[in-house]
């Protein structure tokens, strides 16, 4: 990823040279390349001039490219705390198959490729499938709330009680899910949450009776609950 202080900086030094091409903008010609002048503090500057870009447009040019880096280094830490959570669901991942106990369980997390390249399509959720029932569990806060967003009112979703975690969506097809179905996925969803092992209840209800508040949060009712023991 790129530095920070890397981005602000360039971002400065273009607004400087947008404000010093500004200042100068009488004494550049049609045919000039570059800007020779004299910056805000009394020091000779040097400042190359975009190519294919009119003179009189020079300092709005500048000025774009400061805004956008701007905008960048602002959303910066935003995509790096994404990586991180998503690099911490896959170390999760990894300890969930080291201490499987048998091949099917292993087979679950890791769905066999013929059945994903039949169904030729992409996901931006990780995918998981249990008797034919897919799993959709999101690997940080913004893949959280897409979950809610494209979950439709009859998916089952699932959420640790009481605590931050993963949230989870059954995609149901309008079916009746079995209660082992459930009691899998509520473990794939400890799995993908916590590190530690322990007793954990696990909520779960359908889409419908969620209501999404301040980013991944939300409010739910008429819910089940399943023990999850890890």
């Amino acid at each position: 990823m790129e530095n920070e202080e890397e981005l602000q900086a360039k971002a400065n030094r273009y607004e400087i040279d947008a404000n010093i091409v500004l200042a100068n903008l009488h004494k550049i010609k049609p045919y000039d390349t570059k800007l020779k002048a004299l910056d805000f503090e009394g020091k000779e500057v040097e400042i190359v001039l975009p190519k294919g870009v009119k003179i009189h447009r020079v300092s709005d040019y500048l000025f774009k490219k400061a805004r956008r880096l701007r905008q960048k280094f602002e959303n910066l830490h935003i995509e790096r705390d994404s990586l991180k959570e998503k690099i911490a669901f896959y170390e999760r991942l990894k300890q969930t198959i080291e201490e499987s106990n048998s091949c099917s369980e292993i087979e679950m997390l890791v769905p066999k490729r013929g059945r994903s390249s039949a169904k030729k399509e992409k996901s931006e959720f990780e995918t998981f499938w249990i008797e034919d029932f897919k799993i959709f569990v999101g690997r940080n806060s913004t893949e959280n709330q897409k979950l809610l967003k494209v979950a439709k009112a009859n998916d089952i979703w699932m959420h640790i009680k009481d605590m931050p975690s993963a949230h989870c969506i059954i995609k149901t097809n309008k079916q009746q899910i079995p209660q082992r179905v459930l009691e899998q996925a509520a473990k794939l969803c400890v799995d993908f949450s916590v590190t530690y092992a322990g007793d954990y209840l696990v909520d779960y209800t359908q889409r419908k009776n969620v209501t999404p508040k301040e980013g991944s949060n939300v409010l739910y009712v008429k819910y089940n609950t399943i023990a999850v023991k890890k």
